[in-house]
């Protein structure tokens, strides 16, 4: 969506929302704790660093279960989400606890890096909510006095009900700021940096009537916030069989998992682990299901040469190179003006480019770009077999119809991020 925009002429900053305050982080850290038999900074060394990522995100399944089960724990980790709350008011990076949570807040930021790099992804910043919270606080308990927001048993809230919604709590009964008010914190927050035309908030479908009462309730103080806001959402990855994967339970389909799982069928299929074919089709492979439901991926298909494949394209995009190599310098055009019939409908096919492009960012659809090049791709197929190029006495006009081809093929992967090789 990103690159569409820019394509379009507009600036964009990529930004990125990360959680390293709340209660998932004080289940994590009350596991991390216990695995290490107290607040021992030291015993981080004992953790290889290729398995911090794995060994924190057992942690927090860890965690969570302990709080479901255990009163006793659960109270600790009540306590503990307060404390590093105050790690971040006092500026502590110092003590045992600070130290713990500084080192495994940094490595999980490590990843993600990793991983965005990996997979071509960049942010020119992430929002820590611990920057925001404290920001969404302020505001929701200054809007109270205003009415906006209402005290109940304890807690701040926001009735969502005159507006066809429901009441959600922004700060709970120990006065600490929750996801609601973080997200109120943020949207200031970036207003003040940037001051968009647009805000852009992709997430999760699981909150899409959640993001409805955030942004109706700054819409009460901060109207032009909540107008210039979008909120776009996606469903969950799946593996083709329909086994629910929950991070509660521990049985999740990481994306790192995706990328192995895509990279052992590119190597039975293709001999090769290359991560320019296993991005482009696992890249495809969710990008041409349109943003909403759930994506049921099958890795055996996505890296398929045959079928609505970004392998598929990638090798489309390669033969046309290899066709243009073959083609005569120099050739000048003969045979009359006009297309044939085998050349028309790729001509045809070749102008809706534009318009499919304007589509596909007007709707923020990149699935549309999709289905375009598929079928550009089908159509080019056709008019291959049909046409002989190289050495035709119209190998000039078909020349001119292959690099079109090439150039829009191109283009259009480039624009859903996904790299057109020359050679395969």
């Amino acid at each position: 969506m990103s690159n569409l925009i820019e394509e379009a002429g507009g600036t964009v900053h990529r930004v990125n929302f990360g959680g390293d305050v709340g209660m998932h982080v004080a289940k994590t850290m009350w596991a991390i704790i216990q695995a290490l038999g107290g607040e021992d900074p030291e015993a981080l060394g004992d953790i290889p660093e290729d398995q911090r990522s794995e060994w924190m995100a057992k942690q927090y399944v860890i965690g969570t279960q302990a709080y479901e089960d255990d009163p006793t724990a659960k109270e600790t980790i009540v306590l503990l989400n307060k404390k590093i709350y105050q790690l971040h008011a006092d500026g502590d990076h110092d003590s045992a606890l600070a130290q713990l949570y500084w080192t495994c807040r940094q490595w999980s930021y490590d990843y993600f890096d990793a991983f965005y790099d990996r997979i071509g992804t960049r942010f020119e910043r992430y929002y820590p909510e611990s920057e925001t919270a404290p920001l969404g606080l302020e505001t929701v308990l200054e809007q109270k006095e205003q009415g906006i927001y209402k005290e109940s048993d304890g807690a701040v809230i926001f009735e969502g009900e005159p507006h066809g919604l429901h009441t959600r709590v922004f700060v709970n009964k120990e006065g600490l700021p929750t996801y609601e008010a973080k997200d109120v914190g943020l949207s200031i927050k970036k207003w003040d940096d940037y001051h968009f035309d647009e805000s852009i908030i992709i997430t999760g479908n699981d909150i899409t009537e959640y993001m409805k009462v955030v942004l109706k309730s700054i819409e009460q103080f901060k109207p032009e916030l909540a107008q210039r806001t979008t909120h776009v959402t996606h469903g969950n990855v799946k593996l083709a069989g329909g086994v629910k994967m929950s991070s509660r339970l521990g049985n999740f389909l990481r994306a790192v998992d995706v990328l192995d799982i895509a990279a052992e069928e590119n190597e039975k299929a293709q001999g090769s682990r290359d991560d320019t074919q296993v991005l482009g089709a696992i890249k495809y492979a969710f990008l041409k299901n349109r943003v909403g439901p759930d994506i049921i991926f099958d890795p055996r298909e996505s890296v398929a040469l045959q079928g609505n494949s970004g392998p598929y394209l990638q090798y489309a995009h390669a033969r046309a190179v290899s066709i243009l190599e073959k083609v005569s310098s120099g050739v000048q055009p003969s045979g009359g003006s006009e297309f044939d019939d085998g050349e028309r409908p790729l001509l045809v096919k070749l102008t809706e480019y534009p318009e499919v492009i304007n589509e596909a960012t007007t709707q923020l659809a990149p699935h549309l770009i999709c289905t375009y090049l598929y079928e550009l791709a089908q159509i080019f197929n056709r008019f291959y077999e049909q046409s002989r190029i190289v050495g035709d006495e119209r190998e000039a006009v078909r020349a001119r119809l292959v690099r079109a081809y090439a150039g829009i093929l191109k283009n259009g992967l480039e624009r859903l991020g996904i790299h057109a090789p020359d050679h395969l």
